[in-house]
């Protein structure tokens, strides 16, 4: 019962190596189009800068409460589904929240802790689950989020920091996969494309076509790319939807396009 749920269940782990690439953006939007269209949706922040968190204002249901308390904890058996707590934005939407001390997690060296995340996602009621990654380099938080999603979206600017980003991420990913191989292990992993986003529409400057270009030459890259609107980042500060603004439709109908190809 419990393999068949998962494997209806689609864990999406939203990632890259560079700050300031919209990961959070991107995996934020990816989970409110799909909550607007009445699917459960868990976003998990795995990122100890809660960014996922202080956007959705999602509060722990008591202090101690985040994904530091499945990460901490050797048997965390549906702990995802009991931290999950419900947003203002929808109804279908929930959120695992983070918090700074996330980070303390980087020196857990225990035997099998980079599987206490998938371990938690027994029993969730959720269509599907999406994880804000944090940008780093492997490291035992990264790598819970690669034995628990099945597919990958990388997040990008348009920026070499933002290409760079997705090149280390590439690199982590193939490493991680390279790893299950050579113990016999699964791999299912399915890395569903790239998508950049904060484009300007007008004059793109030569180091946003640059990078792009070297972002299509991966045969990874998604479109529509997706406008920059300063509403996002404004609505960031009021932990509001951009998508109930008139300005912010272009950049919600450009992660909905963008959602029909990643999600199942």
């Amino acid at each position: 019962m419990y393999e068949s749920m998962l494997a209806s269940m689609q864990t999406l782990m939203v990632y890259s190596e560079s700050g300031g690439a919209t990961k959070t953006t991107t995996a934020v939007s990816l989970a409110a189009v799909t909550a607007a269209q009445g699917r459960e949706v868990v976003l998990i922040d795995l990122d100890p800068r809660a960014a996922s968190s202080k956007w959705l204002d999602a509060q722990p249901k008591e202090d101690g409460l985040h994904v530091g308390a499945i990460l901490g904890d050797p048997d965390p058996v549906g702990w995802a589904e009991e931290l999950a707590v419900p947003t203002d934005w929808f109804p279908t939407l929930r959120c695992v929240p983070s918090a700074r001390n996330v980070s303390n997690r980087e020196a857990d060296r225990a035997d099998h802790a980079e599987l206490r995340l998938k371990t938690s996602l027994e029993g969730i009621q959720a269509d599907l689950v999406i994880i804000d990654c944090p940008n780093r380099q492997g490291g035992p938080l990264t790598l819970s989020a690669l034995n628990a999603a099945d597919t990958i979206v990388y997040a990008a600017a348009p920026t070499v920091d933002g290409a760079d980003g997705v090149d280390g991420a590439r690199r982590s990913v193939e490493q991680f996969k390279l790893s299950r191989r050579r113990i016999g292990a699964p791999d299912n992993l399915t890395e569903a494309g790239i998508v950049v986003g904060a484009v300007q529409e007008t004059i793109m400057s030569r180091i946003a076509v640059t990078s792009i270009d070297e972002l299509r030459d991966t045969g990874l890259l998604l479109t529509p790319l997706v406008p920059h609107r300063t509403i996002v980042q404004e609505m960031r500060l009021t932990h509001e939807w951009y998508g109930q603004y008139r300005k912010g439709a272009p950049v919600v109908a450009a992660y909905t396009q963008l959602a029909e190809q990643v999600i199942r």
